[in-house]
């Protein structure tokens, strides 16, 4: 088991339409709430408006509990729940959800295919062994333990933690680890029980650690500097079933925008033309020197260029488009989707008052 605390001061809170949202925890660590890339997620919101309307999140599974206050929540205008201090509902998050009444409440959100659950423990004096109350298919377990009021401590393995009001304790579970802690205090405590698979590539980028580089990686770079220009998929059909993933796209651009492999071949060429022009060489001599310029440039200047910038093993970040993780694909289809010019003049213009959109 690995064990967290979270307190006041690790919380992040934000403003939306209705109030504002504190985040309590949320999983992977690394990922973020605007990209939509977690398994779960714990907050707590204030509604500060009498009628508000939820943000629709088609990938995810919700759990809404009152803290304080009463709320009618309206589902599509087909279903309403009506809820008083500690009662929860669950609802799809892609759902049209209007919220009436001024509450703070306590949300568990969980992907699609994965499985959460809140409920309530009242501590007491005795110890308590604590252990999931669902069966579940999934691989992997986290429980999470928010303290409403009093006081809990909580027995992690080896470690007894003090758990207060207003802090969060999450515990992981590994594969095959059974569920398992005890519970001592008073007041109460909100549970989350989720449970979720290996969702590798599913929500965020492969993670392709560094490695030095190689004479491989050279070669994947001449590829690379000679494949940059506009009618490239018309002529090089490997390019029709390979897709460089977001690292790699980036360091090419980071190359192309500023025109560092033109600028460079043009001096070269331009110092010939001087030469031949001030009868320094012959112009045969210059000819033979331009196509030797070329070669030298496209099978080794702009490589080394490129070699210098982008991710090493450079052939794990070119990808075979049939074989794209879930998150690769949906990059992928948005890539395809630009309009690379509307969006460099929307881009130009943003701030000028033509655009009045929030």
């Amino acid at each position: 088991m690995i064990h967290y605390l979270y307190k006041e001061e690790n919380y992040q809170t934000s403003k939306w339409a209705g109030g504002q949202t504190k985040e309590l925890g949320i999983f992977p660590k690394s990922s973020k709430y605007l990209d939509r890339n977690f398994i779960w997620r714990l907050s707590s919101a204030t509604v500060e408006l009498e009628e508000s309307s939820f943000t629709r999140l088609p990938d995810y599974d919700r759990v809404l509990m009152v803290l304080e206050g009463e709320v009618v929540l309206s589902y599509e205008g087909e279903r309403v729940a009506r809820l008083k201090e500690l009662e929860q509902d669950r609802f799809d998050g892609g759902w049209k959800t209007k919220s009436f009444g001024k509450i703070t409440d306590y949300n568990l959100m969980v992907r699609k295919g994965n499985e959460g659950y809140l409920d309530l423990i009242y501590p007491q004096q005795e110890k308590e062994e604590m252990t999931s109350t669902f069966e579940t298919e999934k691989a992997k377990a986290t429980h999470a333990l928010y303290c409403k009021e009093g006081y809990a401590v909580v027995g992690c393995g080896a470690d007894s933690v003090m758990v207060s009001p207003g802090q969060l304790l999450v515990m992981e579970f590994e594969t095959g680890e059974e569920v398992k802690y005890s519970v001592v205090g008073e007041g109460v405590l909100i549970r989350a029980q989720i449970f979720y698979g290996d969702m590798k590539g599913e929500l965020a980028a492969e993670e392709i650690p560094a490695e030095p580089a190689t004479f491989d990686d050279f070669k994947c770079c001449i590829y690379l500097a000679n494949v940059q220009f506009r009618w490239a998929k018309y002529i090089v059909k490997k390019l029709k079933t390979q897709w460089f993933d977001e690292a790699l796209s980036a360091a090419i651009r980071k190359v192309e925008r500023i025109y560092l492999t033109t600028f460079i071949f043009l001096i070269g060429a331009g110092v010939l033309i001087g030469l031949a022009a001030s009868e320094v060489i012959s112009m045969g001599a210059a000819a033979g020197l331009f196509a030797a310029w070329v070669l030298i440039d496209c099978l080794l200047v702009s490589p080394l260029i490129y070699m210098a910038v982008v991710p090493k093993p450079v052939r794990r970040h070119i990808k075979d488009v049939n074989n794209l993780t879930p998150y690769e694909q949906r990059v992928r289809a948005e890539e395809l989707g630009q309009n690379v010019i509307a969006d460099s003049v929307l881009k130009k213009y943003k701030n000028t008052g033509k655009n009045l959109g929030e």
